[in-house]
Formats: C-alpha cells, structure tokens, sequence
C-alpha cells in the first residue's frame, strides 16, 4: 500500500475522460476523473434490454430494436456500465491506442461495484476477455479486454467474490477487419471461423470481458464457438454499449 502510494505521488493519474492531470489524493472518482469531466459519464440505468443490457425508453418494452431485430444472438444476455457517447469513445480510443492502460482501473473498479450482485447471482466458472489477434496484441503490447478482466476479477475478490481470468479457452485465430464498418452479411462473413476453441465439457458459465458492445456480433460469435466446445452459458460485461435510444 505504501509502495503504491509513492508511485501514484511520483506518477499521478490522468483524468479518463480528457487526459488532464489530476492531483494525487482523494476518492475513486478524484483520482481518475476531473472536475469538468464528472457529467460527462451516463451510466447505464433501467430501463434496459434484457438481452443486450442497452438503455431503452419504455419500461413496457422487453428488448431493444436491434435485438428485438436479431433475436437469433447464442449468448444469454449482458450488462455494460456507460452509455457509448463521444467522450468515452476518446477515452476507450486512448486505451486501444495511446498506451493508457492505467485508464481500465476505473472501469473495472466501477464495473465491479455495480454488478458484483448480478456476476455473484450468475455465478461464472471464468472471466473470459475477447481475444484479438496476436498481430494487434503485438501493435498494442496489451489486450484491453484481458486487462480489463483482471481489473474486475481483482476489484471483485475485495468483496469476497473470487472468479478468475482465462484467457486461454478460446482463441482469434483470424485478423478481422474492423466489424462496425460492415453491414450485417459481412459482419457475419468476417467472423465465420474467426475463433477456435478445444473441449470446454466441463465449463457451466462464462462472462466474456470486452470495451464496446456494438452489435453484438463478436460476442454472439464467440458463444456459438464456446458452445459448440461444450459451455453451457455465455453472458458479457462491456464498458461501453451502443444503444438504439
């Protein structure tokens, strides 16, 4: 603890949302948000998709448009802390590619205060991140979404809640382009055969860890292939989710 607070003494944290430098102390929103950037986060609040965990406006309605559209997704269902708006789109852009991986501490910290009740409830076997491809791994040095597992498993375990990281059960074997650029068929094309996995008979549960939820068709790949390996239940958890308000 006390080798942790010189390190953030000599390196203070930047704010997550506009990289300002922040002044060392305080609580968990002063050490990685500043002042004017307080607002600029929309948490998910009910209501929301029951499939894909995205805000809606009508307490009647079960599902959003897009899911209410493409009701064929293999994962159970998901939940995300942040409305997709144009700051956190920034602030998930500097992770991917600006090297601010200290920035994924806040939203596993947040993350795993916000739904510990729920991952306590679903009970998974494995935190699984979205795997890239290792040509990205070696242009980043870092999968945001592994990181971001190991956040969560780690903010979890203070709360008594130990669900480890396995970032070995299933694999990208294919370097996709980027999918939200793409139309529904192409989207579908480019991730046909884009993981492998080996048998998982002996899984129940996984929660698959990612930054963005857009729509859906990563993760809906991902469960067909850990299903296909033998897993009974996939759920997600993202940051971020794209909503259809």
């Amino acid at each position: 603890m006390i080798f942790d607070n010189i390190i953030k003494f000599i390196f203070p944290s930047h704010c997550v949302i506009c990289d300002k430098l922040l002044p060392y102390g305080g609580n968990l929103e002063n050490l990685f948000l500043c002042n004017d950037c307080k607002n600029k986060l929309e948490f998910i609040k009910d209501p929301i998709c029951k499939k894909c965990g995205a805000m809606i406006n009508d307490n009647d309605t079960m599902y959003c448009e897009r899911c209410k559209n493409d009701m064929h997704k293999n994962f159970e269902f998901g939940f995300g802390l942040l409305r997709y708006n144009d700051f956190v789109k920034e602030s998930l852009h500097r992770i991917k590619y600006r090297g601010r991986k200290e920035y994924i501490d806040f939203y596993g910290k947040c993350i795993a205060k916000k739904y510990k009740n729920v991952i306590t409830e679903l009970n998974p076997d494995y935190l699984v991140p979205v795997p890239i491809h290792r040509s990205r791994l070696v242009e980043r040095n870092y999968n945001q979404s592994t990181v971001l597992a190991h956040s969560i498993s780690n903010e979890l375990s203070k709360y008594g809640i130990n669900i480890a990281v396995n970032e070995n059960i299933v694999h990208r074997m294919k370097n996709t382009r980027v999918l939200n650029k793409l139309d529904n068929d192409d989207r579908a094309s480019e991730l046909k055969n884009a993981f492998l996995s080996t048998d998982l008979s002996n899984i129940e549960s996984v929660i698959l860890v990612d930054d963005i939820y857009t729509t859906g068709s990563t993760i809906d790949s991902l469960a067909i292939t850990l299903k296909n390996a033998g897993v009974k239940n996939v759920y997600f958890v993202a940051i971020a989710i794209v909503d259809n308000l």
